[in-house]
């Protein structure tokens, strides 16, 4: 029994160079002025099948992946101006804008800059028929030193019924 514990032992400690040579090779660089953008959303069901971000740049969409957790990743081109639509069936869509202008004055402005938010979705029906009139907040970047500056805007309206009239 003594001998097979030593034997076993031998090969574990074979084995285990060979597992942490196989590293998952380093991430490339990010281009200088990129502005990558990491956000979690939450959303009352915790289910995120069916969360839709996306990502509005000049005249092109995009679509961000949402993970199981609710995290997205979006890597934003500098010196531009991005509205972020967020929406999940049966929530309020929000829209954000993200403006990278000046992004290159902050601290390490050489390479990429990093931004993370927080959304949350709520619920249409505990909001009393109401909608966002506009985006709900703008990120942006100083221009006297490139820090970053972050308005709410939460003004509610009456939504819009898209219901056909019966006469």
């Amino acid at each position: 029994m003594h001998r097979t514990a030593h034997l076993l032992a031998a090969l574990a400690a074979c084995l285990v160079p060979f597992a942490t040579t196989q590293a998952d090779p380093p991430p490339a660089p990010l281009a200088s002025g990129t502005v990558e953008m990491i956000g979690w959303l939450h959303v009352e069901a915790l289910s995120f099948d069916q969360t839709t971000v996306e990502v509005r740049v000049g005249g092109t969409v995009q679509t961000a992946t949402v993970s199981r957790s609710g995290r997205f990743d979006v890597l934003l081109p500098a010196d531009t101006e991005v509205r972020m639509r967020f929406e999940h069936p049966g929530h309020l869509s929000k829209e954000v804008v993200v403006d990278t202008h000046y992004a290159e004055l902050g601290p390490g402005g050489k390479g990429h800059r990093q931004l993370r938010m927080g959304v949350v979705l709520e619920l249409e029906k505990r909001m009393g028929g109401l909608a966002y009139a506009g985006p709900v907040g703008r990120l942006a970047f100083d221009a006297q030193g490139g820090c970053v500056a972050v308005e709410h805007t939460r003004r509610l309206t009456p939504a819009r019924r898209n219901k056909a009239v019966v006469f």
